[in-house]
């Protein structure tokens, strides 16, 4: 008992020590937080900021002159982006790293995984007419090689020119699709 009273007033001592210098105050600096604009100062992070990925965004900030790029890229995968005709030119860059990253990659291989495992739940008639139909563009072949020489969509869509690619038979097959 007596070593518990002499250890008692050293606790409460280190603890306000503890609190008093601001020991708990997250202070966290990573790479990704220096800013595009406004002299490129880093920033402190705040702890829900550790925990964002560092995936698809070129390790930079999504948000590029008022266009939030990831929100962006989300509102059209979900097709709550309507009609639109071109990635703002803005997110160009955004677009490229994710497309080019192993991210693209990893999103593709979930929807082929889904498809299989779609298509392995279906009864089939099991005499062998059955068929299977493909749209072969971003479906088994990969047209990366084109959107990365016209910019990822940030220009608009040129019809001539994207028949001429595909008529190179250039374009490779997708890895998951194999």
């Amino acid at each position: 008992m007596v070593t518990a009273a002499r250890l008692l007033p050293l606790i409460l001592f280190l603890t306000a020590v503890a609190v008093g210098c601001s020991a708990w105050e997250m202070n966290i600096r990573l790479p990704t937080e220096r800013l595009a604009y406004g002299g490129g100062e880093a920033v402190v992070a705040p702890i829900i900021h550790a925990l964002r990925p560092l995936l698809g965004s070129g390790r930079q900030l999504a948000a590029r002159a008022g266009v939030a790029c990831d929100s962006w890229r989300l509102g059209v995968e979900a097709h709550n982006v309507i009609d639109w005709r071109t990635v703002p030119a803005e997110c160009e860059g955004y677009i490229g790293h994710y497309m080019l990253g192993e991210h693209y990659r990893r999103d593709f291989a979930v929807v082929v995984d889904e498809a299989v495992a779609y298509a392995e739940t279906l009864k089939l008639a099991g005499n062998g007419k059955e068929i299977w139909v493909f749209d072969i563009d971003e479906t088994s072949l990969s047209n990366l090689p084109y959107y990365a020489k016209h910019g990822f969509g940030a220009t608009p869509y040129n019809a001539t020119s994207f028949r001429e690619y595909v008529a190179e038979g250039s374009a490779p097959a997708l890895p998951e699709t194999r």
